[in-house]
């Protein structure tokens, strides 16, 4: 006798609309529930699809359905295309934050409220929400390194993304403030651009 094979998965390919309903269904629950007591019964329920439909596509439960839910919320702005200048790109990439900061901020709201208690927890949110908005703006400053808009040591990014979130964290969230055009230009030419620069030299 041969050696066995995985079988062939067979029947409809996946379906990307119901996938993305899902996290949706994800997001919206965390938010209103917290990670912690959110249940695959109850995200079923949500979307409208069965339980096995989700555990085809997430054996291991709600982490990867959160992780994946993450995931989809970069890829709009992780796509962006080269704005041709660093302050165009900075420009770019918060207006995409901004389109969507009510609702990741609801997402790390019901996210945050179990850190004290999910080591595992704490672990996926460093890696996919922080570690990776620290990346990106490293990939933005190697951009303008490579234009000559900035020297190859000007690399402060956990500073720059932390007073970024931070700011369009707390006018989302907290003061309610206006998140417009305007906002974004006085963060980048006021706060994110200055940091960038090299500080003078003591004499």
């Amino acid at each position: 006798m041969g050696v066995p094979t995985e079988p062939t998965l067979r029947g409809r390919p996946r379906d990307p609309r119901r996938a993305e309903a899902i996290l949706r269904a994800a997001i919206t629950l965390v938010a209103e529930v917290g990670y912690d007591r959110m249940t695959v019964d109850a995200l079923a329920a949500r979307a409208g699809v069965s339980k096995p439909t989700i555990y085809r596509r997430w054996p291991r439960g709600k982490k990867d359905i959160i992780v994946d839910a993450i995931r989809s919320k970069h890829a709009a702005i992780d796509s962006l295309p080269d704005a041709g200048s660093l302050r165009g790109d900075l420009l770019a990439m918060l207006g995409a934050m901004v389109t969507h900061v009510h609702e990741d901020a609801h997402l790390a709201g019901g996210l945050i409220s179990q850190l004290r208690d999910s080591e595992e927890l704490a672990t996926l949110m460093r890696e996919e929400i922080v570690v990776h908005e620290r990346r990106r703006y490293d990939g933005l400053i190697a951009r303008a390194v490579a234009r000559g808009e900035l020297s190859a040591d000007a690399r402060i990014t956990p500073l720059l993304s932390d007073v970024a979130g931070s700011l369009v964290f707390s006018r989302a969230v907290i003061t309610g403030e206006p998140l417009d055009q305007a906002f974004l230009e006085e963060l980048v030419d006021h706060v994110l651009l200055p940091i960038l620069q090299p500080l003078p030299k003591e004499t």
